[in-house]
């Protein structure tokens, strides 16, 4: 592990490439790579104002940390067209920034947001293994439904799906 000069680690593999977890990632700025299996992205827009606010993102690594991503508008044309749900991927540099508990898809208190110097690349052939999503989304509308039963939301929304 090599420690950086903000203080945070990162591991150093056999191609000297700075790897750093999703159990590791902190608020704020990252000049190191993640790899990640992209789960599932969709637009996020306020509904109010009627504008686009991003692209949401759910990534698992390696070790099965789940994750939320995050690409502001005026990126979004620069990494939408090689992202595919499946697919392993790998990026370098990238802003950890708080999530705000009303709008968290997943555990972890911090998201992966790409910044202006973030590198997004399809990685072919990857030693690591990554599992495959197991992950069942429910439409809106079966959301909805649910939401009267007085009882956990989260047990109706299941991994693996049945």
């Amino acid at each position: 592990m090599a420690t950086k000069p903000n203080g945070k680690f990162s591991i150093t593999s056999d191609s000297d490439d700075n790897i750093m977890f999703f159990r590791d990632v902190s608020p704020g700025p990252h000049e190191t790579q993640l790899r990640f299996r992209l789960i599932h992205f969709w637009e996020a827009w306020n509904p109010l104002k009627k504008t686009l606010i991003g692209i949401e993102m759910l990534l698992i690594d390696e070790h099965g940390t789940v994750i939320q991503g995050f690409i502001s508008p005026g990126r979004i044309e620069r990494y939408l067209p090689k992202m595919k749900p499946g697919s392993v991927y790998k990026l370098n540099n990238f802003y950890g920034s708080s999530n705000k508990s009303v709008y968290r898809v997943s555990d972890h208190a911090v998201t992966v947001s790409f910044s202006w110097n973030s590198e997004l690349s399809v990685l072919e052939d990857s030693p690591t293994h990554f599992d495959e999503d197991r992950f069942q989304f429910h439409s809106f509308e079966d959301f909805q439904a649910s939401c009267d039963r007085k009882g956990d939301l989260y047990g109706n929304l299941t991994y693996p799906p049945h």
